[in-house]
């Protein structure tokens, strides 16, 4: 960990909360870490669930679309 990267974590809550997880499993270490990482799946699911459910509106031009002028108007398109 970087020295800047320290100093904004709280290293004494860092290591209460460490010690709570491991307590949490029993005192396995390794019970522990896969809960975190189970923990960790189910929010990478959720952030994907989430950004799927984005309109299109709220995100248009950000997202690979080019709008395509006809005439007086335009429509978008994605890139493919």
């Amino acid at each position: 960990m970087t020295e800047q990267v320290q100093t904004a974590c709280d290293t004494a809550r860092m290591e209460a909360d460490i010690t709570a997880v491991i307590e949490a499993c029993d005192g396995d270490p390794r019970t522990a870490i896969k809960a975190l990482l189970l923990e960790q799946y189910i929010q990478e699911q959720r952030i994907e669930r989430l950004a799927a459910a984005l309109s299109f509106g709220y995100v248009r031009g950000r997202i690979g679309a080019t709008p395509i002028w006809v005439g007086s108007s335009h429509r978008e398109t994605t890139r493919s």
